[in-house]
């Protein structure tokens, strides 16, 4: 319990130095220091209707509804400040444990070591700052190569020949990052259930065969849609059909 509410007053200070540019944000921020959560809500809510985002906001708003006992509205939107900043520990750890407090424990498939640690360092920055790293090495590549082609000695050449195939990789590697990052921010292919109970059909259409039940604030991989219904796949591997009106697109 100790840590939930440390994890929330440092969500509250975040939001002020990453957002404070807008009064409705310090506005919503009072009124959660002051325990009314509700409002709030309303407030941050009102700040994404105008089309403005920010970690900060879906931070600061999954906390209120966190707070108010709103489950799988706290996880979409720790889900989504996530999107924004994959970097940040304060936004995973309190969505793990908003996870924790969900009916459906699954399993997941194991992932090789190696491609685990991939995903690690991708998620080391967002778009933005793999871009900036990207563009950073593409520059000292060049300065490498200028060394290369145009050093007097051949101690200069093989350094300036070393370095450039180094930062050439490091951009390359980088740019790979940055635009894994922007592809997931386009094409958002995971949904939290919305619905208290629902059933997983094996088909299309409500008449399908129940294979499973799912509860509010489980996480699903969206597949393919058909009509008003998505191919959904649980992190086990299991799959099924779930009509959109029962999820909410991270």
């Amino acid at each position: 319990m100790k840590a939930i509410i440390l994890t929330l007053t440092l969500s509250f200070i975040f939001g002020i130095n990453t957002f404070s540019q807008d009064d409705r944000f310090k506005q919503g921020n009072e009124l959660y220091a002051n325990g009314n959560f509700e409002k709030a809500i309303e407030v941050y809510e009102s700040i994404l209707q105008s089309g403005l985002e920010s970690p900060a906001l879906y931070y600061n708003l999954g906390n209120a509804y966190y707070k108010t006992g709103e489950l799988p509205e706290a996880i979409l939107n720790y889900e989504r400040a996530l999107l924004l900043a994959p970097q940040d520990a304060d936004i995973r750890y309190n969505l793990e444990l908003a996870y924790e407090q969900t009916a459906d424990k699954i399993d997941k498939v194991e992932v090789f070591f190696l491609t685990k640690w991939f995903r690690s360092i991708r998620n080391l920055n967002d778009s933005d700052g793999w871009a900036v790293y990207s563009i950073i090495a593409f520059v000292l590549f060049l300065i490498g190569a200028g060394f290369y082609l145009f050093g007097r000695s051949s101690a200069t050449k093989k350094a300036g020949f070393s370095l450039a195939v180094i930062f050439l990789i490091i951009s390359g590697t980088s740019f790979g990052f940055s635009s894994h990052q922007k592809e997931k921010l386009v094409d958002r292919r995971h949904a939290i259930i919305f619905t208290p109970t629902v059933n997983i059909k094996s088909s299309p259409d409500t008449s399908g065969t129940n294979l499973f039940v799912l509860h509010e604030g489980t996480r699903v991989e969206l597949i393919s849609k058909l009509g008003e219904w998505w191919n959904v796949r649980l992190q086990d591997g299991s799959e099924g059909w779930i009509h959109e009106s029962d999820v909410e697109v991270i």
